[in-house]
């Protein structure tokens, strides 16, 4: 994801391209680019600007199509977004083709191709010269600090650091959830200018639902502060210790067989194939602990849910720090 931030300070930099292409899934991060270029480009005149949206949807594709030359009476500069551009016609699809050898300086033309789908026709606009291709993809976990960040910045406020693990934390499931809470906060904070851990508590509350499969990927991982992060989460909404056990149990069982199991092996069906993957990504990190010594572990815990009276975090957590370190 750094290079969408990297494209994003270009154009918050004036850097600007004559059309762009966002291809991806995640809308959020679309608006959020198609909202910065149009900032920018409407501020690097003081001429009047005219911004126009067509969705592919709707097949407004003769439209489109002479907003690239028809101009209003006073705009003298236009910003053209087309949404969905698989929909549009073969028509309309040669005439914008011939558009992009040479774009009008005047107009800041935006495409945006949704989903996992290509095509020729994308491959087309993407090798064009004047074209500026941006990814859209829903962010790492890793990258919502970043782009969090990005946004606060840009609205005037500053954000203490542990406030800003909170809420990267508390909302990486989506930037719609990061975006909803950004707005709540700053609300909350109002002229204070400044973001405090306490600020985060107050407005966003608890954790996000995390589900089981969390805490494992967090484990496969080694991800020590992420896997105790997710575990009292867990264990707040109720999760009991043998479920923890079970299913680390199973994890670990075929990470440990990999090399006897899936080694060398390609699924057809792709969610076999995908966990297939993770659990040789886990044995990349793994393969050097002491199996027989981890497998020990699990099995003196489980005895201890029934012969210690010990809360599940008083078991989990040493659990989780012997395991990844």
């Amino acid at each position: 994801m750094a290079f969408i931030l990297d494209d994003l300070k270009k154009i918050d930099k004036g850097q600007l391209s004559s059309v762009y292409l966002l291809y991806g899934n995640d809308i959020y991060l679309e608006e959020e680019v198609i909202k910065t270029l149009v900032e920018v480009f409407s501020r690097s005149e003081k001429s009047q600007t005219e911004k126009i949206i067509f969705y592919g949807d709707e097949n407004p594709n003769e439209a489109f199509i002479q907003s690239l030359s028809n101009f209003g009476m006073f705009a003298t500069r236009r910003i053209i977004i087309y949404k969905n551009i698989s929909k549009m016609t073969a028509g309309a699809r040669k005439q914008l083709l011939q558009y992009l050898k040479r774009p009008e300086a005047t107009i800041l033309l935006i495409l945006s191709a949704a989903g996992n789908k290509k095509s020729s026709f994308f491959d087309s606009v993407k090798r064009q010269a004047a074209v500026k291709t941006v990814s859209i993809w829903k962010p790492k976990v890793a990258d919502f600090p970043a782009i969090i960040q990005r946004r606060l910045t840009k609205e005037g406020y500053q954000i203490d650091p542990e406030a800003l693990g909170m809420l990267a934390l508390s909302t990486n499931d989506s930037l719609s959830h990061s975006f909803s809470e950004i707005e709540k906060i700053l609300v909350y904070v109002g002229d204070k200018k400044r973001i405090t851990p306490a600020d985060v508590r107050t407005v966003v509350g608890g954790e996000k639902n995390y589900q089981m499969s969390d805490f494992v990927n967090a484990v496969a991982e080694k991800d020590l502060y992420q896997s105790v992060r997710i575990c009292m989460a867990l264990i707040e909404t109720g999760s009991k210790t043998p479920y923890f056990i079970s299913a680390l149990y199973s994890f670990f069982v075929n990470v440990w067989a990999f090399p006897q199991i899936h080694q060398g092996v390609k699924y057809a069906y792709y969610p076999l194939e995908q966990r297939r993957l993770e659990y040789q990504k886990a044995y990349d990190k793994y393969r050097y602990h002491d199996f027989r010594q981890l497998f020990k572990l699990l099995l003196e815990v489980d005895i201890q849910v029934k012969s210690v009276s010990l809360k599940p975090k008083e078991l989990m957590i040493p659990l989780i720090y012997h395991l990844i370190k």
